[in-house]
């Protein structure tokens, strides 16, 4: 048995010359009014990649929430415990340093480490408190986090924010 494929061209060229006269005036067009250089790129969806490696990262971080709830020990000895800390601190500080120095020079890419620094902020919140042993540590801890590392997060969170409306 033998099939032959045919092509849409093959059964009507004026339809396809139509076609390629209609696609060559809206070129033209673009090409006249500046919106397009003469150059053929893809067309893509705004940030169309991107949330969709987004969901997937969200679809599989949620499963994986749950597998270390039920699997990870209440407690830990943990190596390297200064340089853990000493490391968040530090890309805190050059993050909050970095968007002092973005908003003095009004760099639109301040909104990028001011999201950053404020993302940094809540995180060194969190693990301050929940590391924490009971008593006076955790006490400090939680002033810390409500009265100093919470708020500047706001703040640099707003900033981020403020930012990018300009």
């Amino acid at each position: 048995m033998t099939t032959t494929a045919t092509f849409p061209g093959e059964l009507d060229g004026k339809l396809g010359d139509a076609i390629d006269d209609r696609v060559a005036d809206a070129l033209e067009d673009y090409i006249t009014e500046g919106r397009l250089d003469g150059r053929i790129r893809a067309r893509r969806s705004p940030g169309g990649l991107a949330a969709m490696v987004a969901a997937g990262v969200a679809a599989v971080l949620l499963p994986w929430c749950l597998i270390l709830a039920a699997t990870l020990p209440s407690s830990y000895q943990a190596g390297h415990w200064k340089l853990t800390w000493i490391g968040l601190d530090c890309g805190t500080a050059i993050a909050a340093g970095l968007t002092a120095y973005l908003l003095h020079k009004r760099n639109r890419h301040a909104a990028l480490t001011a999201m950053a620094a404020g993302t940094l902020l809540v995180a060194d919140a969190w693990f301050d408190v929940s590391t924490a042993a009971a008593g006076f540590d955790r006490t400090l801890s939680l002033t810390e986090a409500l009265l100093l590392e919470l708020p500047l997060a706001v703040c640099a969170f707003v900033v981020a924010a403020r930012d990018l409306r300009r």
